[in-house]
């Protein structure tokens, strides 16, 4: 069963101040934890698929779940948003006290740099 993880960051604009995310997974999380939370997706990633085609896939999805959390757990994140997708999520890029989350993931084989469409991980 999948289920999300829930970490307090301290989301900063003009100040920082604390916030609850849930990070659904590797590229996807929700601001607040009420229904109306605004749903982000990191737009420069491709993380694999909880529910994946493959064990290798799942696998991998829930590491990367994990380490996105762990990334940003307690710490400074910046959400540059740059619009929203068809199915309404924010797209943006998250920085962790100035370092891109995305690219963190992709460094560590946990995601791909996002090409355009979706790429078999299987």
């Amino acid at each position: 069963m999948n289920s999300h993880i829930i970490v307090t960051i301290l989301p900063c604009t003009f100040q920082c101040e604390p916030a609850e995310i849930r990070v659904w997974d590797g590229d996807s999380l929700r601001l607040g934890m009420t229904s109306e939370a605004e749903a982000i997706r990191i737009f420069n990633i491709d993380a694999p698929e909880i529910d994946g085609q493959c064990a290798y896939e799942t696998d991998l999805a829930q590491q990367s779940k994990n380490r996105l959390a762990e990334l940003m757990a307690g710490q400074q994140i910046v959400i540059h948003r740059q619009g929203t997708d068809r199915y309404g999520r924010t797209l943006a890029a998250v920085s962790v006290n100035g370092v891109d989350a995305g690219d963190v993931l992709v460094s560590e084989g946990l995601a791909r740099t996002w090409g355009g469409r979706r790429e078999a991980w299987c």
